[in-house]
């Protein structure tokens, strides 16, 4: 993080990779205990979701392979109950490992910028303090997420409901696709810089995810570069799980020993991505700030990081620009 912040709103795609790769590596004890500490409960949460949906719910789970061609594949009015209760309990474990992780990693990323010391001890101390901040702001994402979800789901049914199965309505259902998965990985961005948001600057929730959303502005390609590329290899690890893991044995006859390689090095690429995803997006928002010319006072910040650790700081007027972007 030796760049200036002239150098840093010339960032691009490549960039932003370059720096979260060498600062995790400069800095490599921090993250690693971070990721033992938090992501690793993360991922093995993650693998252990996707077990529990396999051998308990695979008559909702369309992806499931029944173990015997007798086995009723039609989900009771209990099974959705069920079903609806894990997934509710599923979002709530998710959404505070999720918490404990941005918190950790963007503090972390913010005192190396400002080169204050990192201890985890400091770590630790700052996730009390700023909890129920990101909480606040990880409900908001997912409830806009949701709302993005049925809007997404009602324009996919749409086309059924009035061209059929003709190829018309293939077509229009191809285009719609195609929108949904730009709109989802604009929306993925913005939230992420939303909690990034959160953690360095003293708003949270619906204006954070506006401040997000106005930090994107000239870099949302390289936003949506980021996340295609990370999203694509944890679609691609997910997958490998699924086959070679989950289904190892039914599929392709693998060995529990095979699987069981298979399956820690899927585990080892998640704890990898799920660092990455939260580094390059701290990244992300360094780079959006210096591209707005948002001046990045590394004194501001590092006061305000201060506050965390019990330091005293003056707080921005009503009205006044956060943080960083104080003279």
């Amino acid at each position: 993080m030796d760049r200036t912040e002239d150098d840093m709103k010339h960032v691009g795609f490549f960039g932003i990779f370059n720096q979260s790769f060498k600062t995790i590596f400069s800095w490599n004890k921090i993250f690693a205990q971070i990721t033992l500490a938090f992501i690793l409960p993360l991922a093995i949460f993650f693998i252990l979701q996707m077990e529990i949906s396999h051998h308990f719910f695979w008559k909702i789970d369309n992806n499931t392979i029944p173990y015997h061609a007798n086995d009723k594949r039609e989900a009771t009015t209990k099974d959705w109950l069920y079903y609806a209760l894990f997934t509710f309990a599923y979002f709530i474990i998710l959404l505070i490992l999720s918490v404990l992780s941005t918190a950790a990693v963007v503090f972390t990323i913010a005192s190396i910028y400002t080169t204050r010391e990192v201890v985890f001890h400091n770590v630790t101390k700052v996730i009390s303090k700023i909890w129920k901040r990101l909480c606040i702001t990880f409900v908001f994402i997912y409830i806009a997420q949701f709302i993005y979800d049925v809007i997404g789901g009602v324009a996919l049914a749409l086309p059924r409901a009035i061209f059929g199965y003709s190829g018309l309505g293939a077509v229009v259902i191809i285009i719609i696709l195609i929108l949904y998965a730009y709109g989802f990985l604009y929306l993925m961005v913005v939230c992420q810089l939303a909690s990034v948001v959160t953690v360095l600057e003293n708003i949270y929730g619906f204006n954070a995810l506006k401040k997000g959303k106005n930090l994107t502005k000239g870099k949302k390609t390289v936003g949506m570069g980021i996340a295609v590329v990370l999203n694509g290899i944890l679609v691609g690890v997910i997958i490998v799980y699924l086959l070679f893991v989950e289904y190892g044995h039914e599929v392709y006859k693998l060995a529990l020993i095979w699987r069981v390689v298979i399956g820690i090095a899927c585990g080892l690429m998640l704890l990898v991505l799920f660092l990455m995803f939260i580094v390059t997006q701290t990244v992300l928002y360094l780079v959006c700030k210096s591209y707005h010319r948002e001046a990045i006072d590394k004194l501001s910040l590092s006061a305000f990081l201060g506050a965390y650790m019990g330091e005293t700081l003056v707080y921005p007027r009503p009205g006044e620009e956060i943080q960083l972007g104080r003279p």
